[in-house]
């Protein structure tokens, strides 16, 4: 999966002037004296203006912005008129980008964010760094009131070239996909701070009694489940990200040696990257690299569909060659999306419109190339090939040149042919496959679901074998024919599916409470026998619970022993909120406590998102990471869920304590945990994970401890000699 960029087109205003107002506070545009120059990506019903009479006081304009359409809507405003060009102010004494911002439309859950913009000159051009107005510990809602925006700077230079003293501009963009209109006053930078993470409700206590036995170290916990797909760096560096995956949708028509790809359904099938003219600038050399730096590895995705694509700018259905079409590309008439004024897709286009054969041939040349250039595996290279990306969606996203749908047999044969392309061209690398996209390829092939599985006459024809079962059997087989193993990890997605009215779980924003403890039990579907799904799934399920990752394990360990398993995509939202760090937190204890080999979130940590990261990554801010050796441990309460473990290689011990109820704080009593020794506590603290005493703490030797967590938080607790 990969997220979808919508238009956004929009109204501003032509002005503004930079005057001082109140102390510690420089305002650079304002309703009552509008000064300055605008810019807008126009979409077919987008304008820009000042709206009289809109403003924060009485009888003042707004900045007003009008997103309509579908596309890249962005816009932006320089306070100097862009003129002279080395016009601009120094913010950098400043603690945060302030200003206010309401809606005109009645939306509960706008998707909009602001960057800064300098007028320093770089080659090549870097984009500025987007930070999101709602979430990120900005604003948890955006709604018809007037609510004040505090984003510290630092959100806005982190890993990221911004010189805070030349600053001249601000862009918002917009990535949902309905008509908007906002209006904004007040931009400025000030010396307070943000407030952080926005709060529930408060409600009474809870208690819990948590039990933890460090005399009985269990598994490993694989260092792998906390791989992203996209993170600067700097950031990976941080955190001791160990494993970095190159992916989704695009991927699968990545043609390495031009740099470009397509961007299928996602995006008018339209071709984009940066031509390259030299192999060295490889998207594959360029992921591997910067990882290669930081001592980690890479998971890395080959298109197996057939088809790459041939340049950066060509498109699948052209309106003047394939006729009038439901939706253009907003600024490109010709550029349609596939779909008749009916909505049915167009039948008979011509693959070459975007792309060229790509054989198993194609492939090998890659490796080879990276093997040359960056190592085989054995050497730090590439250690994980990924059979392309979702195949049993390729007739949905990429039906422009695959519009058939994908059966069992040919799945395994394309397997069969491209993974021996690459395990020729790197005999000690693994091969992942076949990325599924959730529950019901687990069962069935895209060819059962061309008539939404009623006949199932692909899974009837291979003996009502589950598809990822008959596909471990082909694996178990081929290894014993062959004396080694063609697919090491079976790879599968999983995204929540659960929702509450419009809105969903992973992409769902605000502190609705209902949706947020959704939000919660959702991942008990990865692991709970007694679990149901709260959602579609619930009526395909076959009348039992999911437990997507012990089910898969016992299918590995039956069918083909040995095998890795990797959760190759994932996300379960909240990143506005709280429950962004709570469900972060609590995913990395279910991977740890299923044995789950990698895991690779979608696509980069967001908000709240990277407060969870920080708590096992490098909670101290000097490298202190959970640990490796899984330890047993249980809490009498379902809302406080606990995971425990040790370094498999020092004497130094870490409790995770994860509150998933919103609103209330539960009265931890714990045992298991020696008192006489040295402990430290980290938690959440207005938007940062930081060494901090909890609550109402005491210890009562030799092994317990009372303490708060508070309500949607996570609390760790370390123990080191």
């Amino acid at each position: 999966m990969s997220a979808s960029l919508w238009t956004m087109t929009l109204l501003l205003g032509s002005a503004i002037a930079v005057q001082a107002a109140e102390p510690e506070t420089l305002i650079v545009w304002s309703g009552s004296n509008p000064v300055g120059a605008t810019w807008a990506k126009l979409g077919p019903r987008g304008s820009i203006r000042v709206e009289a009479k809109t403003g924060l006081q009485p009888d003042t304009a707004s900045l007003t912005l009008r997103f309509d359409g579908e596309g890249y809507r962005g816009a932006g405003l320089n306070w100097k008129g862009w003129f002279p060009a080395d016009a601009c102010d120094d913010v950098s004494r400043f603690k945060s980008l302030v200003f206010y911002i309401r809606q005109a439309t009645a939306f509960d859950d706008a998707d909009v964010s602001v960057a800064l913009v300098d007028n320093v000159k770089r080659e090549p051009m870097v984009p500025p760094k987007t930070v999101a107005v709602v979430g990120d510990h900005a604003l948890a809602k955006l709604d018809g009131q007037w609510r004040k925006v505090v984003i510290p700077l630092h959100k806005f230079t982190q890993n990221h070239p911004l010189d805070l003293k030349r600053i001249w501009g601000i862009d918002f963009s917009h990535t949902g996909n309905r008509p908007m209109v906002l209006h904004i006053d007040r931009i400025g930078f000030s010396m307070e701070t943000a407030a952080g993470v926005p709060n529930f409700p408060a409600g009474p206590r809870y208690r819990a009694k948590v039990q933890v036995d460090f005399r009985q170290e269990k598994h490993s916990i694989s260092d792998a489940i906390y791989g992203v797909a996209n993170l600067p760096v700097e950031k990976r560096r941080e955190w001791a990200i160990p494993i970095t995956r190159l992916g989704g949708n695009p991927s699968t028509r990545l043609n390495w040696k031009l740099n470009v790809e397509n961007a299928a359904h996602d995006w008018f099938f339209k071709n984009r990257g940066r031509l390259i003219h030299d192999l060295q600038e490889s998207p594959y050399l360029k992921h591997i690299r910067e990882n290669q730096s930081i001592g980690a590895t890479s998971y890395i995705t080959i298109p197996m569909i057939g088809w790459v694509a041939k340049d950066d700018h060509s498109y699948g259905f052209s309106v003047k060659k394939y006729g009038l079409q439901k939706a253009t590309e907003p600024g490109h008439p010709d550029v349609g999306n596939g779909l008749d004024p009916q909505g049915r897709p167009i039948r008979g286009n011509d693959p070459r419109d975007t792309s060229i054969v790509a054989t198993p041939q194609f492939v090998q040349e890659a490796v080879a190339f990276v093997v040359k250039h960056a190592g085989s595996a054995a050497q730090g290279g590439v250690r994980y090939w990924v059979l392309d990306n979702e195949p049993m969606l390729w007739h949905v996203t990429h039906r422009d040149v695959r519009p058939e749908p994908l059966g069992y047999d040919e799945l395994w044969e394309r397997t069969v042919q491209y993974a021996e392309a690459i395990k020729r061209a790197d005999p000690t690398a693994q091969v992942a496959g076949f990325c599924s996209w959730g529950w019901l390829d687990l069962f069935y092939s895209a060819v059962d679901a061309a008539d939404d599985y009623r006949a199932k006459k692909d899974y009837l024809a291979h003996q009502h074998t589950p598809l990822v079962v008959w596909y471990l059997q082909k694996c178990a087989e081929y290894r014993k024919k062959h004396g080694k193993p063609l697919v090491d990890v079976l790879d599968v997605h999983w995204y929540p599916q659960g929702r509450v009215g419009s809105r969903d779980v992973y992409q769902g924003k605000g502190l609705d409470a209902e949706l947020n403890t959704l939000r919660l039990r959702s991942t008990r579907e990865l692991w709970d026998a007694n679990y149901r799904s709260e959602s579609w799934l619930r009526d395909v399920d076959q009348g039992e619970a999911i437990r997507l990752l012990p089910r898969l394990r016992e299918w590995i360990d039956r069918h083909n022993p040995g095998m890795k398993l990797s959760l190759g995509e994932y996300h379960f939202g909240g990143t506005d909120n709280r429950t962004g760090a709570v469900v972060q937190a609590e995913l990395f204890a279910i991977f740890a406590q299923e044995r789950l080999d990698m895991a690779f979130l979608w696509h980069t940590p967001e908000g709240t998102q990277n407060l969870a990261w920080q708590a096992f990554r490098n909670y101290d801010g000097q490298g202190g990471r959970f640990g490796n050796r899984w330890v047993p441990s249980q809490s009498d309460a379902e809302q406080l869920r606990v995971v425990a473990a040790k370094h498999a290689h020092a004497d130094h011990w870490t409790v995770m304590l994860i509150n998933k109820h919103l609103n209330s704080p539960a009265e931890v009593t714990l045992t298991g945990w020696p008192t006489q020794r040295p402990t430290r506590f980290f938690g959440i603290d207005a938007g940062e994970f930081r060494e901090q005493k909890p609550a109402e703490l005491s210890m009562v030797p030799p092994d317990e401890i009372r303490l708060i967590v508070p309500a949607a938080s996570i609390l760790l607790m370390e123990s080191r000699r």
